[in-house]
């Protein structure tokens, strides 16, 4: 981490020192949160919760976060925690019947997770490990994740290079390509989501995409790209939740009509038009 490379922008930043990086974060672990959670896909919920610890700070930075308060702002009242105190927490939601331990947004923490999970795996639990991720990967980065993770859970954001330039934040213009390839990558190596008996994900890769108004082409583009590249055994996770309370619009953000767009909710007409 003395010159981070951890996500595609490899911005460099000597993080060891605590000089934070484009994601925002130093060498120390900071949790935003961490609890079962109910609301995940029903696969990885199941009826007990899903172990899900909220890393702050973020290497993509959408301008539509829906975790913007922890992945973005300031925060005055952080939380840090070493590695060996990451375990603990892994055991402690393990302990509480969670039916895996879901790490979200947690690339630029991914050495401390390697670190931490076989710990936990040394300690007895058996708990499958959820890499919750924004698409934004290397193939390097997830090899190395794969040494800890059993469920690859990843976003595909944006398929539409113009769209991807206008939601994100920095020069992140190639994130359909890195998308794509890191995609790629896993479903050679990891393979499609498994689910076990009681229809809970065991392994493998679950893809999400969150529909955004007034982009349904970019969504259909999605869909389309999905289909032609992995065929129709892809577990897909479609999500209409977006809430516009969390935009957070740079002033030369360029497309007014999807500007204006991203100022409202989704309706239900465009969702079901992806849906379809």
């Amino acid at each position: 981490m003395s010159e981070c490379c951890l996500c595609p922008r490899s911005c460099g930043a000597d993080r060891e020192n605590g000089v934070k990086g484009f994601c925002g974060e130093g060498d120390a672990i900071r949790v935003a949160r961490y609890s079962l959670h109910m609301w995940e896909e029903p696969c990885i919920s199941g009826e007990k919760g899903s172990g899900t610890i909220f890393f702050n700070g973020c290497g993509l930075r959408c301008i539509f976060c829906q975790n913007m308060e922890i992945s973005q702002k300031k925060i005055s009242d952080a939380k840090y925690y070493t590695e060996d105190e990451l375990a603990e927490i892994m055991q402690k939601l393990a302990d509480l019947g969670a039916t895996n331990i879901n790490f979200v947004t947690p690339d630029h923490y991914l050495p401390h997770i390697v670190y931490a999970v076989k710990k936990f795996r040394a300690n007895g639990y058996t708990q499958p490990i959820v890499y919750n991720c924004s698409g934004w990967e290397t193939p390097e980065h997830l090899k190395l994740a794969m040494e800890a993770v059993d469920i690859f859970l990843i976003d595909c954001k944006f398929s539409l290079p113009q769209v991807a330039d206008f939601c994100l934040r920095g020069k992140n213009e190639n994130y359909s390509q890195v998308v794509w390839k890191a995609l790629e990558f896993l479903y050679r190596q990891v393979g499609n989501l498994q689910l076990d008996e009681n229809g809970m994900a065991k392994c493998g890769v679950l893809v999400r995409h969150l529909v955004l108004p007034g982009m349904t082409e970019n969504s259909l583009d999605v869909v389309n790209e999905l289909f032609f590249r992995f065929g129709t055994d892809v577990y897909l996770s479609l999500m209409a939740q977006y809430t516009p309370s969390f935009l957070d619009l740079p002033k030369d953000c360029g497309n007014e009509d999807w500007q204006k767009s991203l100022m409202r909710c989704l309706t239900a007409e465009e969702y079901q038009k992806v849906v379809d």
